[in-house]
C-alpha cells in the first residue's frame, strides 16, 4: 500500500518561503494529499515554494501534474516552485520527460532558497510553457518506472530505469498542423539528440509563420513514440539504414 508523509516549514528572512518536505511515494493514491497542501499554500497566498523530494522514491504522472498545474498561478504572483534533493531514479524521469524546461531542480534545499533571491529581478522562466501545460497531465499512466518496495521508503535504494522507452503520459493535446509532424521527424532524423527546447528554437528560426509552443512539440513526440532520446536515436538509425 502506498504511503506518504508531508511536513511544512517556513524559511527566509521574513518566512516568505514555504518548504514542503515529502517522504514516500507520490502516486494516484497519495497525490491528493500533496495537492491539498499545495492548494492550502495558494489560498494563503504563499507563492514561494520549495518541494523537498529527498525522501521520495517514485513520482507518477499524477504527482508531476500537481507541480505543473500550479506553476502558472504561482508565477503570475511573482512566485515559483523549485524542486530539491531528487534521488537519481526520480531525477532521471524528470529529465527524460524534459520537465527541466519548466521547473528548476537543485541538489539541496539551501541552493533552492538562494535562487529565490533573484526571483523578482527577471520574468519567470517557463511561464509560457506552464500556461500550455496547466491541464496537460490527466492520468497515472507512466509505465516502466520501477517503484521501490514500501519497506525501503525510509531508506531509499532505487533501481535503475529498466526501459525508458516505455514511458507514456496521457496528454490532453490540441490538434497540430500536419506539416509540423514532418518538420519534427525530419529534424530528428538529422540530429536525434536535440532537446524539445532546441527543436522549438529551430522551428521558430526556420518556420517563423508556425506559432508552435514547447508542449505542442512534446505532444507530437509522444504520439510518435519518440518522447525519449533513446527512441529518437533508433528512429534516426532506421531512416538512415543503420543496423
Amino acid at each position: 500500500m502506498s504511503d506518504i508523509k508531508i511536513s511544512l516549514d517556513s524559511s527566509g528572512p521574513k518566512g516568505e518561503i514555504s518548504v514542503v518536505r515529502v517522504d514516500g511515494v507520490i502516486d494516484t493514491m497519495t497525490a491528493t494529499d500533496l495537492e491539498k497542501v499545495m492548494n492550502s499554500l495558494l489560498e494563503r497566498k504563499r507563492y514561494n515554494v520549495i518541494i523537498d523530494l529527498g525522501g521520495v522514491d517514485y513520482i507518477s504522472s499524477a504527482g508531476w501534474g500537481i507541480f505543473i498545474s500550479n506553476i502558472r498561478e504561482i508565477r503570475q504572483h511573482s512566485g515559483d516552485i523549485k524542486l530539491a534533493r531528487m534521488i537519481p531514479n526520480v531525477y532521471e524521469i524528470f529529465e527524460l520527460l524534459e520537465f527541466d524546461s519548466i521547473l528548476k531542480a537543485f541538489d539541496s534545499v539551501e541552493k533552492a532558497k538562494t535562487d529565490f533571491d533573484g526571483l523578482k529581478k527577471s520574468p519567470a522562466e517557463g511561464e509560457g510553457v506552464a500556461v500550455m501545460a496547466e491541464s496537460a497531465i490527466k492520468s497515472d499512466t507512466v509505465k516502466g518506472i520501477p517503484r521501490a518496495p514500501e519497506a525501503q521508503i525510509s531508506s531509499p535504494s532505487p533501481q535503475l530505469l529498466s526501459d525508458p522507452s516505455e514511458i507514456k503520459v496521457v496528454v490532453d493535446e490540441p490538434m497540430v498542423v500536419p506539416q509540423l509532424r514532418d518538420i519534427i521527424l525530419e529534424m530528428i532524423s538529422k540530429d536525434p539528440f536535440l532537446t524539445i527546447s532546441e527543436i522549438k528554437r529551430e522551428i521558430q528560426r526556420k518556420h517563423p509563420s508556425l506559432r508552435i509552443g514547447w508542449w505542442r512539440i512534446w505532444g507530437v513526440l509522444k504520439r510518435e513514440g519518440l518522447l525519449t532520446r533513446k527512441n529518437r536515436f533508433r528512429k534516426a538509425r532506421l531512416k538512415s539504414g543503420g543496423n
